[in-house]
């Protein structure tokens, strides 16, 4: 039942259809058992007055079926005036013609008439009620007091036909203004809200009580949150790190996936129509990436910085260290040595070839090749790399273990090969030489793959020790090693090779405890 009674025009034909049960019942009842208690010959009017609100009570019946069935509804309307009427005109009859104290329940069906079809359902009463009432006049002996009967009901009947139609035209019109006004505040809220769920940056209100009021689609994604699971909680629980204050500001924020992230945020005070203040909303953006790629780039205008003195003082230093290692060899082969004195000579020469490789090896990070950028499968050069890495003897005491997938992308294959012998003597290093339980060589993973952004993804992970994490910040950095030998060039040429194809590369705890580094190259579209 509920269903139909949603329907404005179908509620009206309910509560019509309610009134005249109750009004029959009340008035035509208790007519009926006053003339029954009188008696004589009133009992046979009494008796007819049931009759007719038995038949309104079956015709009601009817019309309830009528009314759930949901079809001609307008029908159902015409067909409730018309049976009002004839109530009206049976009572009239059976309780004195002309001079029945019934002729008002005529009225009672022309405001009922306006109410259902308006205008048109008042005009139509009033006629069917006038045409009604003078056929009953008609039919009582005819008299000038008949004839004034009949005037001054008809007047009523006008009179009520024209006041129930200019209200009810009035209830219609103000319906459908109010309909009007309904539905562009509708509207007005779709397109808020529309606009509020489509805005990048999280929004969250709160109201006096500092609760949670309002999270938007761009906030649920950056917290992790649903709104309709923190709406009415306290703020506090989710959003400590942002302190109401002026002006903007950023802090760090862990969402409930886990993920670190650095929140810029802005308040503002939410006030009510009087002006007075009703809570305060929040808007905040994830600027991780941007402080990222800020860092990235002023760690690139250091190291530009650095490389481009560096260059110039690696040139002066080649000279001399050539010039010094061509003379200890022209005096190694002049001269009888003692075994000290030829030990000496060795570790100088020695050190003086292993200078001037840092210096190439510097030179070729300061000053590193433009990439000739071709469409490349990076799990072929992968597999390339590995079976030539495999005859090293860095990898002698270590398994390498593949996970090669297709990874499209554009890059220098020349370079991309060269940042994977970088990572895999790096790995291989950290590598666990023998595991402490089975005595077996560390493994050496290598995976490409392409992410579901459609980047080419090469990861390399061992099983050595791990990266500390105090060693993280610096681990790109030139000449920062832990090695005991090392340059401190290999990872700081990776990172710029992979700058200037554009990707990113990054380092973090493996699977198996050691560490992975993770290369990411645009895709090749």
């Amino acid at each position: 039942m509920s269903e139909w009674m949603s329907d404005p025009a179908r509620r009206k034909l309910a509560w019509v259809i309610l009134f005249r049960l109750v009004l029959d019942t009340v008035l035509l009842g208790g007519t009926a058992f006053w003339q029954v208690g009188v008696g004589g010959a009133t009992a046979s009017i009494a008796s007819t007055l049931y009759g007719v609100v038995l038949a309104t009570f079956a015709a009601s019946l009817l019309f309830l079926f009528w009314l759930t069935s949901g079809r001609w509804m307008k029908g159902l309307a015409w067909a409730q005036i018309v049976l009002d009427v004839g109530i009206a005109s049976a009572v009239v009859a059976i309780t004195g013609w002309s001079e029945s104290v019934f002729v008002f329940m005529y009225s009672l069906a022309i405001v009922e008439g306006a109410i259902l079809l308006f205008r048109v359902g008042a005009a139509g009463a009033l006629v069917l009620s006038l045409t009604t009432y003078i056929l009953l006049v008609l039919l009582e002996a005819p008299g000038r007091p008949v004839v004034l009967s009949l005037f001054a009901h008809a007047g009523a009947f006008f009179a009520t036909g024209a006041l129930a139609t200019y209200l009810a035209e009035q209830l219609r019109r103000t319906g459908e203004r109010l309909e009007e006004s309904e539905s562009d505040l509708a509207a007005v809220t779709a397109l808020q809200e529309a606009i509020v769920q489509s805005v990048a940056s999280g929004l969250v209100t709160l109201d006096a009580d500092e609760r949670i009021t309002f999270l938007n689609r761009a906030g649920e994604q950056i917290t992790g949150l649903k709104a309709e699971e923190v709406r009415g909680a306290p703020a506090a629980q989710w959003f400590a790190g942002l302190q109401e204050q002026t002006g903007r500001d950023e802090t760090d924020f862990e969402n409930v996936r886990g993920e670190r992230l650095r929140l810029g945020y802005t308040h503002f005070a939410l006030c009510g129509r009087d002006g007075a203040p009703i809570g305060r909303a929040v808007i905040f953006q994830d600027l991780s990436g941007l402080r990222a790629m800020e860092e990235r780039v002023q760690r690139s205008e250091r190291l530009a910085d650095i490389g481009r003195v560096a260059a110039g003082l690696a040139h002066e230093l080649r000279n001399p260290v050539a010039a010094m290692s061509g003379s200890i060899e022209l005096l190694r082969s002049g001269l009888e040595l003692a075994p000290d004195e030829a030990r000496l000579m060795d570790i100088v020469t020695r050190e003086a070839a292993r200078l001037n490789d840092l210096v190439t090896r510097f030179l070729e990070y300061a000053r590193p090749a433009v990439p000739r950028r071709v469409r490349s499968d990076l799990g072929q050069l992968a597999s390339d790399t590995l079976e030539v890495f495999a005859n090293d003897p860095a990898a002698s005491s270590i398994r390498l273990e593949r996970e090669l997938g297709p990874a499209d992308c554009r890059c220098d294959p020349d370079l991309m090969r060269q940042v994977l012998w970088n990572l895999l003597g790096n790995a291989a290093h950290a590598a666990r030489w023998y595991n402490a339980a089975s005595r077996e060589g560390g493994r050496v993973t290598v995976r490409t793959a392409t992410d579901p952004d459609g980047w080419a993804r090469l990861e390399v992970e061992d099983d050595g020790d791990g990266i500390p994490p105090q060693d993280l910040p610096r681990l790109f950095t030139p000449f920062f090693t832990t090695k005991e030998r090392g340059s401190g060039l290999g990872l700081a040429t990776v990172q710029r090779v992979v700058d200037a194809h554009h990707g990113t590369v990054t380092a973090g705890p493996g699977t198996r405890g050691g560490a992975c580094f993770v290369v990411r190259l645009p895709p090749a579209g």
